[in-house]
């Protein structure tokens, strides 16, 4: 990787750069993310069910999810705040979960949540399988992956980032010298096991010696520990860390990869072309509904607090 792609900076807090006042006094305050997701599962548990006339004409894999009244969505077992995860009354909220009781609720059929999975990969499996009908589970897009399934336009695309745990790489050389070492990176770079960061380190940090771990708390604390000179996911995860620990913008360097992004999107059967497409369609409008909310910024704040650093 050319060390021209790589743009390094201090981590700008959330609650740096508040919103215009005019725009906020203009625009109502969305529900919070528990609030939402009670809504649209309230409105999901009132869903009747078709009369069998009205699927004769769909096709073959709407028509499946219609006949049998619900819809299943595979996540991994893991939380993925913001996207899912559970609240402290054991409901699942998030943005996918938000997303999953849309769907659910324009084909008239109850949303099923099934967080059997124990990665991402796993998650694909589920959906190659059948045993899911929709991956919701901030999938990225992979070329290994798409062998597999069918993608759909993302939803969101984060750039990729890297977490440098500064003390450790002080004893290499000075903090200037960071973007030269990155483009032959040879140290401990920490990713979680079976997810497309497994790949994207192959690819662009050939050299660097890759360690796995089960899950991102767990790859962080590998982070902080010293045991791998740095992290590597979305950015949106790296600024996560920033805003949730009180030691991190201290002993912590955010590096953020303009030239390689992170796409996220839903995944369905390889034999599902027309539910692949109909989620196309609903991803046009949902997104253009909801341009304001689906940003990295904006997600940090309404699920860690806008208090958060």
């Amino acid at each position: 990787m050319a060390a021209a792609g790589l743009f390094l900076g201090l981590f700008v807090s959330c609650a740096d750069k508040p919103y215009a006042a005019g725009a906020e006094t203009q625009e109502a305050e969305p529900p919070s993310p528990l609030e939402k997701a009670r809504q649209l599962a309230e409105e999901n548990s009132r869903i009747p069910a078709p009369p069998d006339a009205d699927n004769a004409f769909y096709a073959e894999e709407i028509r499946a999810i219609r006949e049998r009244g619900y819809i299943i969505f595979a996540m991994t077992a893991a939380d993925q705040k913001p996207f899912f995860y559970e609240e402290q009354s054991g409901e699942l909220i998030g943005l996918d979960v938000e997303i999953a009781y849309e769907i659910a609720n324009r084909l008239g059929a109850r949303a099923v949540f099934n967080r059997d999975a124990p990665s991402f990969d796993g998650v694909v499996m589920k959906v190659a399988r059948k045993e899911a009908d929709v991956a919701l589970s901030k999938l990225s897009r992979t070329m290994r992956r798409a062998e597999l399934i069918r993608y759909t336009k993302p939803y969101l695309v984060f750039r990729q980032a890297l977490l440098v745990n500064r003390l450790e790489f002080a004893k290499i050389g000075p903090e200037e010298s960071l973007p030269g070492y990155l483009a032959k990176f040879q140290g401990r770079l920490g990713v979680i096991k079976n997810s497309s960061y497994v790949n994207y380190a192959a690819a662009n940090f050939p050299v660097a010696r890759v360690e796995t771990y089960d899950d991102w708390g767990q790859t962080v604390d590998a982070l902080f520990s010293g045991k791998v000179l740095a992290v590597y996911r979305d950015e949106g995860e790296i600024l996560i860390v920033n805003a949730t620990r009180k030691d991190a913008s201290m002993l912590m360097k955010p590096v953020f990869i303009n030239d390689k992004q992170d796409p996220i999107a839903m995944a369905v059967a390889a034999d599902a072309p027309v539910l692949q497409q109909w989620l196309n369609v609903f991803l046009e409008e949902y997104l253009l509904q909801n341009s304001r909310e689906l940003t990295v910024k904006r997600l940090v704040e309404r699920h860690f607090g806008s208090g958060a650093r």
